[in-house]
């Protein structure tokens, strides 16, 4: 595979994979897309200690398996902050990065509210992207603990921040991304709510296809 040209994306918490497929169906000619599986949100996997930096890890193990050298690497929400976290910890990987909709230091009053109300939602309610509730809860819960506050200034690859016009809870978080990462582009996209990717898969693929196109 051309590693130039491979566009990595990363779903969110609910999400799967094929939540991708308008976005890596509407790639420019040249360019490939690969949706990964978010380690510890699979289908009947077990609830364990969920942590940034091994999801990271495991987007780079993905691209080494499929002999990927540097990537391009888009996520959305929980995706954004792998995303992140794999552009600060592995910066030789990363040729881009696109961040949908997350968080710098997610507000402390909005994940417990997140958490309760989860905790007491039905099994088949929470488990919308077939990750149980006892596996997004320990998501929920090491996403409570980030502050990318202090890394923003670390991060070496060229920056595309999206946000919904209309997700209100992150639209703060996507200024302080732009405001923080050197040069980096923000885009609001109209109409939009969090899931971005899939409420207004044409506003998004047109901004994250002209970022991706922009000269080096």
């Amino acid at each position: 595979m051309d590693a130039a040209q491979a566009v990595v994306f990363i779903h969110g918490l609910g999400d799967a994979p094929g939540s991708w497929a308008h976005q890596i169906a509407s790639l420019p000619d040249g360019f490939v897309g690969i949706a990964v599986n978010v380690p510890g949100l699979a289908p009947g996997g077990r609830a364990g200690e969920f942590s940034l930096g091994r999801a990271a890890d495991h987007v780079i193990d993905e691209m080494d398996r499929l002999e990927i050298a540097r990537a391009h690497l888009c996520g959305l929400s929980l995706g954004a902050m792998i995303a992140f976290r794999a552009a600060v910890d592995h910066p030789e990987r990363v040729l881009t990065l696109t961040l949908a909709a997350g968080q710098v230091k997610p507000p402390r009053t909005l994940m417990a509210i997140q958490h309760a109300i989860m905790r007491v939602l039905p099994e088949k309610v929470v488990s919308t992207g077939g990750a149980s509730k006892a596996q997004m809860l320990a998501v929920l819960d090491a996403v409570a603990r980030v502050d990318f506050t202090g890394e923003l200034p670390e991060v070496a690859a060229p920056t595309l921040v999206l946000c919904g016009s209309k997700d209100r809870p992150n639209l703060p978080a996507a200024r302080r991304f732009a405001k923080g990462i050197r040069d980096a582009e923000l885009v609001i996209l109209d109409g939009a709510g969090h899931q971005s990717n899939t409420e207004n898969p044409a506003a998004f693929s047109a901004a994250l296809n002209a970022f991706l196109c922009e000269p080096s």
